[in-house]
């Protein structure tokens, strides 16, 4: 059988697929194919026997089995993508396409997508900026004030332009609002810590919002499905405007959270 850990090893990703007949060879390839269009930064590996790929960690595997080709881990998660994945068998980890029927590349694309974004989020958590210099010895610590100065100064001019504009949006949210550099970037405060800016991308901007309380809001702006905290990307300044009202009811829903515990 193939697929099974019983098989050699192969060399790469192109003796694995010639390895199968010809009929099964090219199902695969269109796999392959619609990993690599979907996640193109990816890397290909063989890992566990099997081709795998990689970006910001594992994104996802192929198999081909007696029967059918497996795909995983299957994002069984996706609420947008359950309806589709539910017209084929799999597990927590795995989902199944019969090698008779015609393969699902688009739900197979929309997959890897969803993988390729969760891995994108968690980098994005745990990336750090580079490490301001030390204060000197006996000298004053810097104010909240000036320490956020420095890091808007230290920013390429557009990329200033984009986040002094969602900037000015959060503080209005609330006059209870404290900001301050935490996390090596600007984050906001009210007796906990609400939010900070995640690491900026060309037009994108992401917010994280720390405070656990954010997990019972309802909000269109707010994605992932972390035990504690949710993401929000804004393509631009202009989205962000564009969603001011939502985004200020989200922070000041938090803020009544904290007041009422």
């Amino acid at each position: 059988m193939k697929g099974s850990t019983k098989m050699p090893t192969p060399k790469n990703v192109d003796e694995y697929i010639s390895s199968f007949p010809a009929a099964t060879a090219k199902k695969l390839e269109q796999v392959r194919k619609t990993i690599r269009a979907a996640a193109p930064k990816a890397e290909e590996v063989i890992s566990y026997k099997i081709p795998g790929y990689t970006c910001h960690g594992m994104l996802v595997f192929f198999a081909c089995w007696k029967n059918h080709i497996s795909i995983y881990p299957a994002p069984w998660e996706a609420a947008a993508l359950k309806k589709e994945m539910s017209a084929y068998e799999g597990s927590k980890g795995t989902i199944k396409f019969p090698l008779d029927k015609p393969l699902p590349l688009a739900l197979i694309s929309k997959m890897v997508k969803f993988r390729l974004k969760a891995n994108e989020e968690k980098a994005a958590l745990k990336k750090t900026v580079k490490a301001k210099p030390a204060v000197k010895t006996g000298s004053a610590k810097p104010s909240d004030e000036d320490q956020v100065k420095a890091y808007i100064s230290n920013l390429e001019k557009k990329v200033k332009t984009e986040i002094a504009a969602v900037r000015k949006i959060i503080k209005g949210a609330s006059e209870k609002l404290a900001e301050r550099i935490k996390w090596n970037a600007p984050s906001y405060y009210y007796k906990q810590d609400i939010l900070t800016f995640g690491p900026y991308k060309t037009h994108k901007l992401l917010l994280v919002f720390h405070h656990p309380a954010v997990v019972k809001i309802k909000s269109l702006l707010l994605e992932g499905d972390y035990k504690d905290r949710r993401l929000v990307y804004f393509k631009d300044k202009a989205e962000a405007e564009k969603n001011k009202k939502e985004l200020s009811r989200i922070i000041t829903e938090i803020i009544k959270a904290i007041d009422n515990k």
